[in-house]
């Protein structure tokens, strides 16, 4: 293996993985740039909440492509530079990968990743009266490659190996204690028939060549490349370097692409961020693609949950309502300024246009074509201060909405001596391609005021639990 491959020595040092699924080529396009320009807007976001959101947060639709880089910066531009025209991965539901160890001598130096450490340490353990600690050592590099990629939620269809990683698949399947295991690749002990039948391994649906063969090994020099295409078919088998601590990344990143659900955070922690959502779009008769108009899509199963759950606990829909509010200086904005302001809002941001109906008993989503929602003025309060006028509008904006045949939006103003103030309140499940706060900035700048005072400032309120 090359000198110049970098050898991350901690979890912390490996690639960050930006997932991302479409249900068209077209979608996941528009996609890719989204995202990549909100990181541009916001270069400081962490790449760890990124990738969690993009893994916990998001459907997995069957158009996938994904990004590798270790600073927002270069995700975003490794987005726009992305070209990958990914169509539906051809596989059969369930089918797994084929994991095969090759059975080469550990490299010198591999990622510290917590369960290559722990076998390292049970290799040890195994070599103290004596034995091939080498062998031992390939044995346990190899079954930890295996366990960090089954925490990653990689569900092979077979492990297999030859020599020490023989030893080192039964141990993956449940076979044999890890112990046993590596005190056998010590000891050089022969594999009994069921650990070393077909060591190379064949698919386990011979008829599906899309069910990929990934090596897992030190690259070195060897012939288990030609072995596998020999024997499985695959002339392109994916490898994993255990030496590499990028191709770990790399792996899962083919892997996404390939239409397997894994663990693209790598097993990093981070938070859920609001990030553009998928970019649902209608179809002309003639297949081209429109923003708005009366056509109708179904509902995501995240948009399902919501609905549902409220429609059963009828008025419970303000509970999902994600609010954010600010407090100004100054006199209330005329009527029709602030209408033709919050128009121009929806105009701009299609989604805000989103209605839900149940045309012959099955629930639809559909984007108005023009601006329906109008402000609501709350009556003036001569004596109210910065804070009851926040709370007057936070409270009106989280009023239970009509979640049939109505803009799940509202926009609530109230009027004070010296203050006024203006909120935003948008169903739960729309948020995920809008984001509240950006929309009520956008909303104050056209209006022409004056940026809030931080102290009259509120953060946008958390979403409610998803109902099981």
């Amino acid at each position: 293996m090359a000198e110049s491959l970098v050898r991350p020595a901690t979890l912390a040092d490996l690639p960050r993985v930006l997932a991302l699924s479409a249900r068209d080529p077209e979608a996941l396009a528009v996609l890719r740039h989204r995202l990549a320009d909100r990181l541009e807007r916001e270069p400081d976001t962490a790449p760890d909440d990124i990738a969690r959101t993009l893994h916990a947060g998001r459907e997995r639709f069957p158009c996938r492509d994904a990004v590798l880089g270790t600073d927002t910066a270069e995700l975003a531009l490794l987005l726009r530079e992305s070209g990958a025209a990914n169509t539906p991965p051809a596989r059969e539901p369930g089918a797994g990968p084929l994991l095969v160890l090759d059975g080469t001598p550990a490299p010198a130096s591999v990622p510290d990743l917590p369960e290559t450490a722990e076998a390292l340490r049970r290799a040890e353990d195994a070599c103290r009266d004596g034995g091939d600690a080498t062998a031992a050592r390939a044995a346990a590099v190899q079954y930890g490659a295996v366990a960090w990629l089954l925490a990653r939620g990689v569900t092979p269809d077979a492990v297999h190996g030859h020599g020490a990683g023989a030893w080192a698949a039964a141990a993956a399947r449940g076979e044999l204690p890890l112990s046993a295991a590596l005190r056998a690749a010590a000891e050089h002990a022969t594999p009994p028939a069921g650990v070393q039948e077909n060591p190379m391994g064949t698919p386990a649906h011979p008829e599906q060549p899309t069910a990929p063969v990934v090596i897992i090994g030190s690259l070195t020099p060897c012939t288990t490349g030609e072995s596998v295409t020999a024997e499985t078919g695959h002339a392109d088998p994916l490898r994993l370097d255990t030496a590499d601590g990028t191709a770990y990344a790399r792996l899962l990143a083919e892997l996404w692409r390939r239409g397997f659900d894994v663990d693209t955070t790598l097993g990093r922690d981070g938070r859920r961020i609001r990030l553009p959502g998928h970019p649902f779009r209608r179809r002309e008769p003639g297949g081209a693609a429109a923003a708005d108009g009366p056509a109708t899509r179904a509902l995501t199963p995240f948009e399902q949950r919501w609905l549902f759950y409220d429609l059963v606990r009828h008025g419970s829909s303000g509970d999902h309502n994600v609010t954010v509010e600010t407090v100004l200086p100054g006199p209330l904005p005329a009527p029709a300024e602030i209408a033709a302001a919050f128009d121009e809002i929806q105009h701009r941001h299609p989604v805000l246009r989103t209605v839900f109906s149940d045309p012959a008993g099955c629930w639809r989503a559909r984007t108005l074509p023009t601006a329906t929602v109008r402000p609501t003025h709350l009556a003036t309060d001569p004596d109210a201060g910065p804070e009851q006028l926040r709370a007057a509008v936070r409270d009106a904006a989280r009023q239970p909405l009509r979640l049939r045949d109505e803009p799940l939006l509202r926009c609530c103003v109230r009027a004070g001596p010296a203050h006024w103030a203006l909120s935003l309140g948008l169903y739960e499940p729309l948020s995920a391609t809008a984001d509240p706060r950006l929309l009520l900035d956008e909303l104050r700048a056209l209006l022409g005021a004056e940026a809030p005072d931080p102290a009259t400032a509120t953060p946008i309120a958390e979403p409610e639990p998803e109902p099981a």
